[in-house]
């Protein structure tokens, strides 16, 4: 009993405990829009190039704006960059939803999203896991909280992959 309360001691901060609470979600709908936005291209056309081209989309963002994205994460407020790339991931699932329900979804929009929620994400990443260290109460714990949050954006990737089954 004691091994498992050592491995979530940095849930005994409220504000760590809030934020991987949101960040769980945040992280699992993200994961499955990526997946929803690659099946729905290859629904689409059936060309795996294109399928490809939507998952190099959403990541090369990553290469050209995260060492950006780390620069104002320490020159800003990050509680508020984080509302913001969320409230701008938002409004990119809106915009893709919309689309699709409206029934006029091309291949080009949903490239173009695609890139749109990489560079979102590009910002997003870099602050969040910066904003770990603000949310933990005792110092000790810092590595704990480290090792969740890792542990959770990998179990968000896991779920959102093997819902759609």
């Amino acid at each position: 009993m004691t091994g498992l309360r050592g491995i979530a001691r940095a849930l005994h901060s409220r504000n760590f405990r809030l934020f991987v609470a949101g960040q769980g979600f945040s992280l699992v709908g993200t994961w499955m829009q990526q997946v929803a936005m690659s099946w729905l291209v290859y629904r689409l056309t059936g060309s795996a190039i294109l399928l490809g081209v939507v998952g190099f989309s959403n990541q090369i963002p990553s290469l050209f704006f995260t060492p950006l994205a780390g620069v104002l994460a320490d020159r800003w407020d990050r509680r508020r960059l984080l509302i913001i790339t969320q409230c701008l991931a938002m409004l990119q699932a809106a915009i893709l939803a919309t689309v699709v329900i409206a029934g006029v979804v091309q291949v080009w929009h949903v490239i173009l999203l695609s890139v749109v929620l990489g560079i979102i994400n590009a910002f997003d990443i870099p602050i969040r896991q910066s904003f770990v260290v603000l949310m933990v109460d005792r110092r000790e714990d810092l590595g704990n909280a480290i090792a969740l949050n890792a542990s959770l954006f990998n179990a968000a990737r896991l779920i959102a992959r093997r819902l759609p089954e």
